[in-house]
């Protein structure tokens, strides 16, 4: 059970979260509840590819490579869940921790010792396109860096239990859709 200054359930609730970690906007706050894509983690990627050339060792050193490179840039796919707050300055991200097959106000939490912040600088393109080319209830939310790594989101562009979800994901495919 989430306290009430960590409840997502509201847009209010879930800019006091971004508050707390600095991280809101003056005139824009388009924060949306996501999974985490962890099949197209380095770690994962690198496990397939390690595999693939030399057998299970080869998965088990491609995956623990890939690993570090996920933790060089942020421990995101630590978690299955996670709040994404596009602001003017850039885009912030607290996972969630708890557990649930959707994401659940009541059983979730955010982690703020997660929570990682990056200014658009750094960034060098976000995308949000229909999840696997067709399904457009549901959009792959990809954000990728300066330096080449890519963070991977699903984000449903109606989340029942978080009623701001459509509204900012409307906003989102028309600044990043592609």
């Amino acid at each position: 059970m989430t306290g009430f200054m960590d409840d997502f359930s509201t847009y209010l609730g879930a800019c006091n979260i971004f508050r707390r970690v600095n991280c809101t906007g003056n005139k824009e706050n388009c924060i949306v509840g996501a999974i985490v894509d962890y099949s197209k983690s380095s770690s994962s990627t690198g496990s397939m590819i390690g595999n693939g050339a030399f057998g299970p060792a080869g998965y088990v050193i491609g995956g623990l490579l890939g690993e570090e490179r996920d933790r060089r840039v942020s421990n995101i796919y630590d978690y299955v869940f996670a709040l994404l707050n596009f602001t003017e300055l850039g885009v912030g991200i607290i996972p969630l921790s708890g557990g649930g097959m959707k994401i659940n106000p009541e059983k979730q939490s955010p982690d703020y010792g997660a929570f990682v912040f990056f200014h658009y600088q750094e960034l060098s393109e976000i995308t949000a396109k229909n999840y696997l080319g067709i399904r457009k209830s549901v959009k792959a939310i990809t954000i990728r860096l300066s330096n080449g790594y890519k963070l991977h989101f699903n984000a449903n562009m109606v989340e029942n239990t978080l009623p701001y979800q459509e509204n900012a994901m409307k906003i989102i495919v028309s600044k990043y859709g592609k």
